[in-house]
C-alpha cells in the first residue's frame, strides 16, 4: 500500500507543476531485464516503472479522448 501512496503523490506533484507523468505496470513483467539495465539488486522487488516528463500539446495522442461505458455497466455494487 505504501508504494501506492508514493506513486499518487508522484503524479499529483508533477502534475500540479506540469510535468506529464504515467505508470509503467508493464515494467514488472520483465525484472531481469529493468534489473540489469537499472543495477537493481535482487532482493528488491519491481512493482511498476514511473515514466516523466513535459508532454506535448500537438501530440495527436494526447489529445485522444475515449469515451467509457457508466460504472454500473462493470461493477456490482452490494450493500452490507
Amino acid at each position: 500500500m505504501n508504494h501506492i501512496l508514493k506513486n499518487k503523490r508522484a503524479l499529483i506533484t508533477g502534475g500540479s507543476r506540469g510535468i506529464g507523468t504515467c505508470v509503467e505496470v508493464s515494467l514488472a513483467a520483465y525484472p531481469e531485464i529493468i534489473r540489469s539495465e537499472l543495477n537493481i539488486p535482487p532482493e528488491l522487488l519491481i512493482i511498476c516503472g514511473l515514466a516523466v516528463g513535459y508532454s506535448d500539446p500537438d501530440f495527436p495522442a494526447n489529445s485522444l479522448h475515449i469515451s467509457r461505458e457508466a460504472v454500473e455497466k462493470n461493477v456490482l455494487f452490494l450493500d452490507n
